[in-house]
Parts: structure tokens; C-alpha cells; sequence
């Protein structure tokens, strides 16, 4: 039985996640053909090696064709957008032909169609449903609304769908069983949405976390998304690190440096 432990000393989001799958093997060019299965043809899988405080890790962006910048009005938030120096070794690029309208605003039920329709295992596809249905019923918890009136903007819904069904194809790649997290870390300050200015921890981030325990990281920004936050709701129970047989180690880079690594260490075992 595999287990995958996710050690979120630095918190966690949706690429991070996404990043530190692959560093422990699952393959990025799978993934994108599964992506491109569902009709998620309007980007490009940016997969790069850096150092993060002397230590190798993966490192996501997901950048959407014809737009200016990745990650832009993000309105989920979900990937750190502080300045930091790159160290990068390698660089590896997974795309698709532009050739179709993108749909500027997809809701819930249009997401969950795109799942359905894609070439994704049962497993990755009953998780990365089980993933955006918690999503949405914890914004439309904050925002007043029902979970079908939950819309995310192109940007955010490519990035969301990217991160988590990329994620969740990975977790199927790497035949994991269970995942555990440790306890999580509390931040402070805000962050800019397109909700408008916001506490941290995010709302949505909490509404998600109920019943996970925290410690203080005594850190202002953001170290737990609301997209890394649905993961661990719908996908993992926190735990104590679990007695295992190690198999291995990959490091998920974030784009922060609050002084300490922004990382996301996963580590797989077996038991």
C-alpha cells in the first residue's frame, strides 16, 4: 500500500502539489495529453528545475495562451506571486496547437462536464470531482451563493483545472492509496483577489480546513491556497508522519521567500 506524506512547513497550493508529483515521477507529458482529453487545450505546461535554498525542486507555471502573464487575476489565489530569484536547470515545455475559443467564464457544472468527458482513470476522475465540489461549496459558502453559481474566470479555471486534475492524474500515475498531511501552518497579512482584499488564511482556505490542526508559522503572506486547501479537504487526512518503508522524496516549488524554503515536501512510502 502507498502512502504519500505532504510535509506543508511552507504550506501548500495547487502547483506546488502538482510539482512535487512529478519530482517523484509522475510524467508531465501524460498528464497534459490526459488534460488536453477533457477539452483543456488553451495552455502550456511549464515544468522547471530550480534550487530553492540549495534544495532541487519542481516548479509549475501554467501559462495561458494569449495572455500576457500567467496567473493573472487568479481569483482563486492559488499561486504565490512574490518576486524571487530563479536558479533554473532545465526546462521543459508541454503545449498544443491554439486552434478554438476559450471559454471566458466556466461554472461548476461545466467543469465537472469537462471531467467526465476526459480519457482520466475512474480514480483520478471520481478525486478531481470529489476536489472542485468542495471547492465550490466552500466559496459559495463564503460569497452567498449556490455551488452552480460559483464561476471561476478563464484564467483561474485553467489554472484550477490544470493543478487539480493534473494533480490528481498524477496521484493515479504514482498508484498512491492514501495521503496524509502534517499540521499546517497559520500565516497572517492579506491578499489581493478579485474578490478584493482579503485575511489571511484566505476564507475559502478555512472554510475547507475545518477540523485540521494548525501551528503559527509566524509568516505574513500566503503559504495555504484555496485550490491546495481543497486538495488536502477532499484528497487527505492529517496525520503524524506514518510508520513506512521510504521510497522517495520530491520538493514542490512555490514563487515565495519568506526566509524559509517554499517548498512542498511529499515523500511516498509503502506500508
Amino acid at each position: 500500500m502507498k502512502i504519500l506524506y505532504w510535509d506543508t512547513f511552507a504550506g501548500i497550493s495547487g502547483d506546488m502539489a502538482l510539482g512535487s508529483l512529478i519530482a517523484l515521477g509522475a510524467d508531465p507529458g501524460i498528464i497534459v495529453n490526459q488534460l488536453h482529453s477533457m477539452g483543456l487545450t488553451e495552455f502550456v505546461l511549464d515544468v522547471l528545475e530550480r534550487q530553492v535554498h540549495g534544495i532541487k525542486a519542481t516548479d509549475i507555471n501554467v501559462v495561458i495562451l494569449g495572455q500576457n502573464s500567467e496567473h493573472d487575476n487568479h481569483e482563486d489565489h492559488d499561486h504565490h506571486k512574490h518576486e524571487h530569484e530563479h536558479d533554473h536547470e532545465h526546462k521543459h515545455k508541454h503545449k498544443h496547437k491554439h486552434d478554438h475559443e476559450h471559454n471566458h467564464n466556466r461554472r461548476l457544472p461545466d467543469i465537472q462536464k469537462m471531467i467526465l468527458s476526459g480519457d482520466l482513470s475512474d480514480r483520478a476522475r471520481k478525486n478531481a470531482l470529489k476536489v472542485f465540489n468542495v471547492l465550490a461549496e466552500a466559496e459559495a459558502n463564503i460569497h452567498g451563493m449556490t455551488i452552480d453559481e460559483v464561476h471561476f474566470h478563464e484564467v483561474g479555471a485553467v489554472d484550477s483545472l490544470v493543478d487539480i486534475v493534473g494533480t490528481c492524474i498524477a496521484l493515479d500515475q504514482l498508484d498512491i492509496d492514501s495521503i496524509k498531511v502534517s499540521t499546517l501552518p497559520w500565516s497572517h497579512g492579506f491578499v489581493k483577489c478579485a474578490h478584493g482584499t482579503l485575511p489571511l488564511p484566505a476564507p475559502a482556505s478555512l472554510m475547507l480546513l475545518k477540523g485540521f490542526k494548525f501551528r503559527d508559522s509566524g509568516i505574513t503572506g500566503e503559504l495555504i491556497t484555496p485550490t491546495g486547501a481543497a486538495l488536502i479537504r477532499a484528497l487527505a487526512e492529517q496525520s503524524s508522519f506514518p510508520e513506512m518503508a521510504l521510497l522517495n522524496v520530491g520538493y514542490g516549488s512555490g514563487k515565495n521567500d519568506y526566509g524559509i524554503p517554499s517548498l512542498l515536501r511529499a515523500v511516498l512510502g509503502d506500508i
